[in-house]
């Protein structure tokens, strides 16, 4: 942990005699904000995280959740605790199928006049397993670039042919 502690303090700028990183400069902005929020994986601080926790409480839900075999402590994921951190904070009810029934994604190429849209997935991108990765009619396409990520230009490698 020692090891950690000091790559961290390095990465944020803080001295070593530093001790403890201020967790409270990651809350969100809003009534109720805490670290703990819609997206377990942070939603960032001030105005953006409460923007980002408002999506993850209503239409935006995220499934996710940390095993024992992740390097998050054990956190299992539950509808449960969803509805009761997004009642205390927004006094909402979280839909997490209300597009899907709305825009009838689950069936969009038979059930819509839906034509000419291409669906693109970044395949090393943990939220390509949301994506519509096969094509569902003959305008209706699926690109799945296999290497590609959302975060991909953050990388510290660089540009490669890859990309």
């Amino acid at each position: 942990l020692d090891k950690l502690s000091k790559f961290l303090s390095k990465m944020l700028g803080k001295a070593e005699s530093d001790n403890c990183f201020d967790l409270s400069s990651q809350l969100p902005s809003g009534v109720n904000a805490t670290i703990t929020a819609g997206d377990w994986s942070g939603v960032g601080s001030s105005s953006n995280g409460e923007i980002w926790d408002t999506q993850t409480c209503t239409y935006l839900v995220e499934r996710i959740g940390f095993s024992q075999r992740s390097m998050f402590p054990n956190r299992p994921w539950t509808m449960d605790w969803m509805r009761s951190h997004c009642a205390a904070r927004f006094g909402v009810e979280p839909r997490p199928y209300e597009y899907k029934n709305k825009w009838r994604f689950d069936d969009l190429a038979s059930s819509t006049n839906a034509t000419r849209i291409l669906f693109t997935n970044g395949l090393n991108d943990g939220w390509s397993v949301g994506g519509i990765k096969e094509d569902l009619s003959d305008s209706i396409l699926a690109l799945n670039l296999k290497t590609g990520a959302h975060h991909s230009d953050l990388s510290h490698v660089g540009h490669s042919r890859h990309d």
